[in-house]
């Protein structure tokens, strides 16, 4: 019986230097790195990208499975300028992984593992759809951040809301229930309520159904705006713990480490697990990119221009 650790990320090109970082962190972090099983659901990472996650790794330990992502399911989910379709891959996790597989990791590609995940994959699940860490920005759903229309629902205020950046996920019984249909079928009724992506659909469908984690898988930048443990909804123990030994850094705003704006006191860390001779030339791909994404756009708005003065004045003639 196969007992390897079965971890699953998700990235287009766009996230492809951040996922090496956040997959590099995981095998450095490990204790025994050959019991790792790697699944990477590629959104459109380039072969050239693809090499360089795998030269980052700096393990030959590691078997790394490429499943290619179907996006025709989630061409009308809401995205924005750091959430890309990418995010919704999570949900098809127990259908494309193979069914022998009962359970799997899922981590976002915005994070740095400071842990042995092993630890996290010994969490017993028990009867849970998944476990995951309590949102440190929607503690509830009722909260401002939370479920727009969770009385709609019926589901109580004092839930609790998960982030989904970790997630330890029960395939089997998401398999039995169809919960990944369960959830992109209310992303698609509920399309005008929806704020945060895939995270409100999971929340929506599996309220009261998930296992709480230790908060320190799943650091996020809210922490920081607190002054003092007094501040925060964690005792003072938790708070140190969370503050001074996380097993998991989220950067899950929109200030990401490997942006100018980014003022996360931990933003150094994520470039420790970085080859700079390997990814020295994607900063001025990705500059490339946008430079000519911006061209793009001024091409179509005067494209878009063009075509209205055309209409105008084949309306004025045609009198």
């Amino acid at each position: 019986m196969d007992n390897s650790i079965v971890l699953v990320c998700a990235a287009d090109d766009n996230y492809s230097m951040p996922l090496a970082a956040t997959t590099r962190s995981v095998v450095a972090s490990m204790r025994n790195p050959q019991n790792l099983s790697l699944y990477i659901v590629d959104g459109g990472i380039s072969k050239v990208n693809k090499e360089r996650i795998i030269q980052n790794l700096k393990s030959e330990q590691v078997k790394v499975t490429w499943i290619k992502a179907h996006r025709s399911q989630f061409k009308n989910m809401q995205i924005s300028s750091t959430v890309t379709i990418a995010a919704y891959y999570r949900l098809l996790i127990p259908a494309i992984l193979p069914t022998n597989i009962e359970k799997a990791i899922y981590i976002d590609s915005d994070v740095i593992v400071r842990s042995d995940i092993e630890v996290l994959w010994q969490q017993d699940i028990k009867d849970n759809y998944l476990l995951a860490v309590q949102d440190m920005g929607a503690p509830l759903v009722s909260s401002p951040r939370g479920l727009v229309n969770y009385q709609e629902l019926g589901i109580p205020a004092d839930c609790k809301y998960l982030n989904s950046g970790v997630l330890v996920l029960n395939l089997k019984k998401w398999r039995q229930d169809n919960t990944s249909l369960e959830v992109i079928k209310y992303l698609n009724d509920y399309k005008q309520y929806v704020r945060w992506f895939d995270q409100d659909g999971l929340n929506a469908i599996l309220a009261g159904k998930w296992g709480e984690l230790d908060a320190r898988w799943n650091q996020m930048p809210y922490l920081f705006r607190f002054g003092s443990w007094q501040e925060s909804p964690f005792s003072e123990e938790e708070y140190n713990n969370l503050l001074n030994h996380p097993y998991i850094i989220h950067y899950s705003t929109r200030e990401k480490p490997w942006n100018d704006n980014c003022n996360h006191p931990q933003k150094e860390l994520f470039y420790e697990y970085l080859d700079n001779s390997i990814w020295s030339n994607w900063c001025i791909e990705q500059a490339a990119k946008r430079r000519q994404q911006k061209q793009m756009a001024v091409f179509q708005n005067i494209y878009g221009s063009f075509k209205k003065q055309v209409k105008s004045l084949i309306k004025v003639s045609s009198y």
